[in-house]
């Protein structure tokens, strides 16, 4: 009986890994408010010790999502990999006058990613800090 057992469990152990393999995407999109009165926006940054790379696009739409913060607004952030490896970006939520430094920014959003070979990508954390004014 236990050596008909032990194929069976290895079996099933095989299917459960093989089951939870969950397929990379070929972007990833987030949201993140905006107010278009402020004349703020959210500046991409890739940061240095990065061995990978991501293209990120920007759509500005008209959203009432993050409206109890006092956003009119949804800055949509689509990014997809270019070059594989980890990827490590910041947004940084500032003015025309920013001076590049993370202390003067009023925000910062913080991905991580992996980019596969076949340049699909998977996020493996991200954290946001949103400015004072929402």
């Amino acid at each position: 009986m236990k050596k008909k057992l032990i194929p069976v469990l290895i079996a099933v152990m095989l299917v459960f890994l093989c089951a939870c393999n969950k397929p990379h995407d070929a972007s990833f999109t987030d949201t993140l408010p905006y107010d278009s009165k402020s004349g703020c926006s959210w500046v991409a940054r890739l940061v240095s010790g990065s061995t990978g790379e991501v293209g990120i696009s920007q759509t500005y739409r008209a959203d009432e999502t993050y409206a109890l913060m006092g956003a009119d607004g949804v800055i949509e952030n689509v990014f997809t990999g270019l070059t594989p490896g980890i990827a490590i970006v910041r947004l940084y939520y500032v003015d025309a006058s920013w001076d590049g430094f993370r202390s003067t920014a009023s925000g910062v959003a913080y991905y991580e990613f992996e980019v596969y070979d076949d340049l699909t990508i998977n996020l493996l954390y991200s954290e946001v800090e949103l400015p004072d004014t929402y």
